[in-house]
């Protein structure tokens, strides 16, 4: 006999809520859509039915088809529902099993959240215990720190000491204020002193550094000049005894100083062909080539190259091996130790070499600086 109760696995004392929950879950397995049959269905629908009614004790395959098995396909119908009945009793086991490992779970999930609450009270007594002791020593400490303030407080008047006088009320304000300025004024010594760098990189950095030397020999000491010696000498034999009688005297008077001539080279209008020509002071031969922009390579019998740079072009970094010499005319004069220009070797393997952004072609280089070499003889 298989009851209502037996086909969704519950008895009388199930509650609602778990007969529900039952129906739920055989449905959603043995549902049509999902492979089930319709009959299965019917009993499970059925079922639900009935145990709500309170009939669950009810035998359900004969109640619904017993009427009607009177032929033998019915009657196959009958015991293939019995077989479906037997399976769901499996299916309602299996289900009970799982309802009694959650039953297990939860009661053990209980069972833990019951300990962690009895700790957590059990700490929470300690930690107010212990809150309690804190805030009682801390009164103490307050009360001890009261009664050590009252004490140092209420000394007798006896046992004050005068407060000593400040080194400041002794000096008038007059003073202080001199003080005060001279502090400013060394302070902006100082500010200047640190500035000064500065402002001579940014004067080489925007000008170059021909207007700073300019500037430099502002500031240079005067040389002395020579001191003659004037003998003043007497024919009269009468006025040598009254001129020995005084004290010598001696005269100073400044010798005019003789103008030093630096040699000034001959201007050109030829272009990147080497020349020989005099120096308009001296007269002693050198070799000149002029560039497009109007510069000058010069190398005189003192065998050093020299770059005569037009003043006229605009300023900017200077070669490393540009050292300056001083200015002619409208020419800033370099001497080239080292480097790009400074052997005659260097120009005579090349036809032009470059220059501080200037190039100066080499044409006839090597016949007038062997006929250079042959007038530098001479001297």
């Amino acid at each position: 006999m298989t009851s209502f109760h037996d086909i969704l696995g519950t008895d009388s004392n199930t509650p609602s809520a778990d007969v529900k929950r039952r129906y739920k879950l055989l449905s959603s397995r043995l549902h049509p859509d999902k492979g089930g049959s319709k009959a299965i269905m019917q009993l499970l629908v059925q079922a639900y039915e009935k145990i709500g009614q309170g009939k669950g004790h009810e035998e359900a395959v004969r109640t619904i088809h017993s009427r009607n098995a009177t032929s033998e396909a019915d009657k196959q119908k009958l015991q293939q529902l019995e077989r479906d009945c037997q399976a769901l009793r499996r299916i309602n086991e299996d289900l009970d099993r799982q309802f009694k490992l959650e039953q297990q779970k939860s009661k053990l999930l209980a069972e833990e959240s019951e300990r962690y609450m009895s700790a957590s009270e059990d700490e929470l007594k300690w930690l107010r215990r212990e809150n309690k002791r804190l805030n009682s020593q801390l009164e103490e400490a307050r009360r001890k720190l009261s009664d050590t303030n009252r004490t140092v407080t209420t000394v007798s008047p006896r046992t004050k000491t005068a407060p000593s006088p400040s080194p400041l009320s002794e000096i008038s304000p007059k003073v202080i204020n001199q003080i005060k300025a001279l502090g400013r004024v060394n302070l902006r010594r100082f500010g200047l002193m640190l500035m000064m760098p500065v402002v001579i990189a940014g004067l080489l950095f925007t000008l170059g550094k021909e207007p700073l030397l300019a500037m430099m020999t502002l500031f240079e000491e005067p040389q002395p000049k020579p001191e003659v010696k004037v003998t003043i000498v007497n024919n009269n034999p009468a006025d040598d005894l009254q001129l020995q009688a005084q004290p010598a005297v001696t005269l100073i008077s400044a010798a005019p100083a003789k103008p030093v001539l630096v040699p000034r080279i001959q201007l050109e209008r030829a272009v990147g062909v080497w020349q020989l020509r005099y120096f308009e002071e001296n007269n002693r031969p050198y070799i000149a080539v002029r560039s497009e922009k109007g510069s000058y390579i010069v190398r005189g019998c003192d065998a050093k190259f020299q770059y005569y740079r037009n003043s006229n072009l605009r300023s900017g970094r200077m070669a490393a091996n540009l050292i300056f010499d001083r200015k002619e005319r409208h020419f800033l004069v370099y001497n080239i130790p080292y480097g790009n220009g400074s052997f005659a070797g260097n120009w005579a393997e090349s036809k032009s070499l470059l220059i501080n952004g200037e190039y100066f072609p080499n044409e006839g280089f090597s016949a007038v600086y062997q006929e250079l070499e042959m007038l530098c003889m001479r001297y």
